[in-house]
């Protein structure tokens, strides 16, 4: 093996000099190029003039702070993450200015931070940072209104009498008789309704006993019942006439009893009858004709039934409340909710709906919440769906098949509070689309990319991506502060190593060549940072009303691109760097000459800037590919099969952990070749130490590689794997482990590397200390004659000692003794 004179700069990046004559012990006089690869200059004399241990241990402490302030980072935002994020409502009473991250408290001086706004938690005196927080709009509206509005129901709900019994000796043994006249039978064999108890009795509850009927007349000898509750029973049909003449029933509770029929004249007789429980039973289809003996229900319960197809409800004036969730309905036609002209609440949570006819909600214009039609099989909505619906404070489409809206779909909702579009993938997501929500106040989605199409609502969910909030561009304090740290540190780095390099006359052009080019494109990854921390300044506390046209503008592509040039590009310089290393270790052909070396880093460019700007034709009909998040960077593991994610995949897969791969095995290759033939040729003469310092060079090198891309792999096979990932974990891949290579860079392969810049940095703090001491020495030898004048006549030494340095001067230590 051989290895050509040229090779000796190339090695010289890994702290290698050229040696001193050795005895020959190989045919080719060119090995000894080999056998002194980790011996430095001056052998390692002077002050400053350090050896290779010494670099590698500033490299190691510098590597080490800066995992150090990351994980303290990390710390920092994952337990600075607030229970809500959203915009506070300033109280307008109070003429205190707060900070730009505070609310003031109601008409008082007190300011508070607006991470404790809507956190469940009072902090304000009064509470006022905790007004407006809840969605409280629809059914609780309606239902509580119902309940102030008929104080004899709320009489029969509420009853807060004392626990005593009014109804004589004529209770069973195995029931309980509480608030006077309200009796309680249990856990009891029971095989009809107890009779002979009198006509006080106003509230009767049958559970989890035996009954599998209820007879005609059942309950005809207690008139005076207002509330009958009868569960966990085993009645399958309900016969016609079980509450004939019970007019003063106005709470009927029918649930968990296995109820499959419901025969015509069930109900008759409950002419006051405003409540209608009749969830969790086994109703497979509904007799609507039943219903026509109720005509004052105000609430109707089929929740949790086997419903599969519904006829037409008939008119029902007073009827405001409608649950008909977890049930098997397919469909809902033009005719079935035609005739309850004063419904306000509609559940059709977890059914199959699969079609909603366009007209089927135009006559429900009292309807305040469509609560909801989540859960369910809906693949597309009709345009004037919600034409009619003007009333309509709440809507709840979350966790259908939707893909997309039309464009109108929420026109004429001139009251709605709140829209929850929860596990929606919109394609067509539209700013104009919210624009007809004039009152919207609370809005649910998906992603909180979607929240920038709705800029103006009070309060968005999610509140963060881990990366953005509602508020700001960069959510976290700290790292709104890291960013600006990594951008300069590797803007600072890779400037001073780019101007050194382009002043430098001594260094090896070829290597000179990728150093440089690899400096700019680290630089690249520091101005997208500068970028980045520039934009969040600028959307400070209002991010959200900016967010679309910041991810939709050119300059989030321009920001997108250059860090894709960046990381593309220098990683797959660092890949030219480590197979032009190799082949000077492993053979004897002729390196790489300058004119080469351009051409290799010119076609690099080509593919960097080729890589980055082929979403940009690609996809340029539809959502940006750099537009997925407010960084402009699409490492798609917040949402991992977003538009274009098969191109991310193989750039980070294809390209990046094949590169890294590729860097890891020959580095190993190299060590071993390196560490063989010194061995081989000095098996006397070679320190061991030689080969750790060499193991831990090549070991850093390679370390900032993985750091950056190996995690970042495996969190997106994660994420394609369906693994949800935390979101402050996608904030530190993009602020911290990304631009890991692009901060390092510059001290792995200039600034701790044997050049010659590192030579003047050397001489230069060499000198720096020389006069330090010196300065010291005078100051020293001023106080010693103050000192002597003021007191008595003491005799005074100065010792005088010189130090060799290896530039060749004299350090001059004063030593003054009295």
């Amino acid at each position: 093996m051989q290895i050509h004179p040229r090779n000796t700069p190339q090695l010289a990046a890994f702290g290698v000099k050229s040696l001193p004559r050795v005895r020959k012990v190989d045919s080719n006089p060119l090995r000894a190029h080999l056998l002194g690869l980790s011996r430095m200059a001056d052998n390692g004399r002077g002050f400053l003039a350090l050896p290779v241990m010494r670099v590698i241990t500033i490299q190691l402490i510098i590597l080490f702070f800066c995992i150090i302030f990351e994980a303290e980072v990390t710390a920092t935002i994952l337990s600075a993450v607030p229970t809500v994020d959203v915009e506070p409502v300033i109280n307008g009473r109070s003429n205190v200015v707060c900070g730009a991250e505070e609310f003031v408290c109601g008409n008082t001086t007190r300011c508070i931070e607006r991470i404790k706004h809507c956190d469940g938690i009072k902090h304000c005196d009064d509470g006022e940072d905790e007004d407006g927080c809840a969605d409280a709009h629809g059914s609780l509206d309606s239902l509580v209104k119902a309940i102030k509005e008929h104080g004899e129901l709320k009489d029969v709900i509420f009853d807060k009498s004392l626990d005593n019994c009014s109804l004589g000796e004529n209770v069973p043994p195995f029931c309980e008789c509480r608030f006077y006249t309200f009796l309680f039978c249990e856990n009891h064999n029971l095989t009809s309704v107890p009779k002979g108890i009198g006509n006080s009795i106003t509230k009767l509850a049958l559970t989890n006993t035996s009954l599998r009927s209820l007879p005609a007349g059942a309950f005809s000898e207690y008139k005076g019942l207002k509330i009958i509750h009868i569960e966990g029973n085993v009645i399958r049909v309900l016969s016609p006439g079980p509450f004939s003449e019970m007019s003063n029933v106005t709470f009927l509770q029918l649930m968990k009893n296995q109820i499959e029929i419901i025969e015509p004249g069930a109900f008759k007789g409950l002419d006051n009858l405003r409540w209608l429980l009749l969830q969790n039973n086994h109703l497979k289809k509904l007799n609507m004709s039943v219903l026509e003996d109720i005509q004052s229900i105000e609430v109707l319960d089929l929740t949790d039934n086997r419903l599969t197809q519904l006829g037409t409800f008939p008119p029902l004036d007073k009827l405001f409340w409608l649950g008909l969730g977890n049930n098997r309905i397919e469909r809902i036609a033009k005719s079935t909710f035609r005739e309850l002209a004063s419904l306000e609440v509609l559940i059709l949570k977890e059914n199959v709906i699969e079609e909603i006819e366009e007209t089927a909600f135009s006559s429900l214009e009292t309807l305040l919440e469509l609560n909801d039609i989540s859960h369910n099989r809906l693949k597309y909505l009709k345009p004037k769906l919600f034409y009619k619906l003007r009333n309509l404070n709440k809507l709840n489409l979350e966790f259908n098949l939707i893909t997309s809206l039309p464009m109108g779909i929420f026109r004429g909702l001139d009251v709605l509070k709140s829209l929850d579009l929860q596990g929606l993938d919109i394609h067509n997501i539209d700013i104009q689309m919210f624009h007809p929500l004039t009152e919207l106040k609370f809005i649910y989605f998906k992603k909180f990319l979607y929240c920038s199409y709705a800029p103006y609502v009070r309060i968005c969910t999610p509140k963060t991506d881990g990366l953005s909030s509602t508020e700001h561009l960069l959510v976290f304090p700290a790292l709104r502060m890291s960013v600006w740290f990594v951008a300069l540190m590797t803007c600072a780095g890779n400037t001073l190593v780019l101007s050194w390099r382009v002043l430098s006359r001594k260094e090896d052009k070829v290597l000179s060549l990728f150093i440089k080019n690899l400096a700019f494109a680290d630089l690249l990854m520091g101005i997208y940072l500068v970028a980045i921390g520039s934009q969040d300044l600028s959307f400070r506390d209002s991010y959200n009303k900016y967010a679309h046209a910041w991810m939709t503008s050119n300059a989030c592509n321009a920001c997108g691109i250059l860090a894709m040039v960046s990381s593309e590009v220098s990683v797959l310089i660092l890949s030219l760097i480590t197979i032009e290393r190799h082949r000077c270790i492993r053979t004897n052909v002729r390196v790489i000459t300058v004119s080469g070396a351009r051409f290799c880093l010119a076609i690099v460019w080509i593919i960097g800037f080729t890589l980055a700007l082929i979403p940009i034709f690609k996809w340029s009909e539809e959502k940006g590919f750099y537009s997925s998040n407010g960084l402009c960077f699409p490492l798609h593991i917040d949402d991992a099969y977003n538009l274009g994610y098969q191109y991310s995949a193989f750039i980070f897969f294809g390209i990046n952990f094949t590169a890294v791969m590729l860097i890891i095995s020959l580095y190993a290759s190299m060590f071993y070749t390196i560490k063989r033939d010194r061995e081989s040729a000095r098996p006397v003469i070679l320190k061991k130490h030689e080969d750790t310092v060499l193991a831990f060079r090549f070991f850093f090198i390679v370390l900032t590689d993985s750091l950056c891309w190996i995690p970042i792999v495996i969190i997106k096979l994660l994420a394609l794997a369906g693994v949800t990932i935390s979101h402050n974990l996608y904030a530190c891949v993009v602020v911290f482990i990304l631009p890991i290579n692009s901060a390092l860079n510059p001290v792995l392969y200039t600034i701790a590397a044997p050049t010659e810049l590192r030579r003047k940095i050397e001489r230069w703090l060499q000198r720096a200390f020389i006069w330090l001491q010196r300065f010291d020495c005078i100051i020293k030898s001023s106080k010693s004659v103050s000192n002597s004048s003021s007191l008595t006549r003491t005799v005074t030494t100065q010792e005088t000692r010189y130090i060799p340095t290896s530039s060749g001067g004299e350090l001059e230590l004063c030593i003054t003794a009295i």
